[in-house]
């Protein structure tokens, strides 16, 4: 178990943490907040203001002033939310998106490719 509370996390806040995990290496507040800019138009106060959320709730560190990289990857994110919502089962969390109608067709059919061994093409 990860000792973050990514449950306190809101959903601007994962956009964020989405811009920290596209590259492996500390990203500073300038390049976060040029990126966000872009995506969702946030000025820099308000990436600031999420930096300093996420930073205080534990998700991630600020490695030197203004330089920040994620505490847990996103993958250790997912497995964590599986573990709390579907008591750690993946078969419950596909079930759950299937019988909400969040999965499409493609996605049902990349699902079963990789279940039979097939891979994920992007």
């Amino acid at each position: 178990m990860i000792g973050i509370r990514f449950e306190k996390v809101t959903n601007a806040e994962f956009e964020v943490l989405r811009t920290l995990w596209e590259t492996d290496a500390p990203r500073s507040v300038a390049e976060i907040r040029a990126e966000l800019a872009e995506k969702v138009g946030w000025k820099a106060t308000t990436v600031k203001t999420l930096l300093y959320s996420l930073r205080d709730k534990g998700v991630i560190e600020e490695v030197q002033r203004g330089i920040y990289r994620p505490v847990a990857r996103e993958s250790d994110i997912m497995k964590e939310i599986i573990r709390k919502l579907y008591n750690g089962s993946a078969k419950k969390l596909v079930a759950s998106l299937l019988s909400n109608g969040e999965l499409s067709e493609r996605d049902v059919a990349e699902l079963r490719l990789m279940l039979t061994g097939g891979g994920l093409n992007d």
